[in-house]
Order: C-alpha cells, then structure tokens, then sequence
C-alpha cells in the first residue's frame, strides 16, 4: 500500500529522530533508511527528495506521527521505524517514541 506524501514526511520525520536520538549516526542507519525507498516502491530519488523535505520542515516527530490516520500507513510506519531502531542498540529516546506510537496508534 502506497503512503501518502503526508504520511512519508512522518515516517521521514520520526526516522530522523530515531537516527539522532543516541547522538551518533552510523553507516547501517543510514543503509537502512535508504532501504525504505525500495520497501516502499519509490525511487532513491523521490525517498530523498522526502527525506530533505522532511529536514527542511524540522516538525516533532510526535505531531508527525500523530498526523497520520490510516490504519495501514500506521503498520507500515511502525514496522519501519522499529526496524531501523534495531540497526543498533535501542536509547531512552528512541523506546520513548515507539512506545509513544503504539500507544497512541494501537490504543
């Protein structure tokens, strides 16, 4: 199921704070972001071109996620972000935001 541009912001936005969240960045997190292009049928172009946009608008990942409203979108999202939280060891912050999201989107 294709996301909406909407809904691709949010996962970019949340994806972006899951990455800073332990104050490093590394190489299998970004592999891993750039592997939500092809998961989600779009070229590395047009992920990158949301990613930037995503950058550029610096929304909270709360209200990002909070803004999307499909059931799908949300399992779709969430299998993502909690995938790319696996790339290395899981921080305060990023549980705090995936426990966030399940609360809010799975009740």
């Amino acid at each position: 199921m294709p996301l909406t541009h909407p809904e691709l912001l949010a996962l970019a936005t949340a994806a972006r704070h899951l990455m800073t969240a332990d104050g490093a960045l590394d190489d299998e997190e970004f592999e891993a972001v750039a592997g939500f292009a092809a998961k989600l049928d779009l070229t590395p172009g047009q992920w990158e071109a949301v990613w930037d946009e995503a950058v550029r608008a610096g929304a909270d990942p709360v209200a990002a996620a909070g803004s999307v409203e499909r059931t799908e979108a949300r399992e779709q999202i969430y299998e993502l972000l909690y995938g790319l939280a696996m790339e290395g060891t899981i921080v305060d912050p990023e549980w705090d935001l995936l426990e966030w999201i399940d609360e809010v989107w799975c009740g």
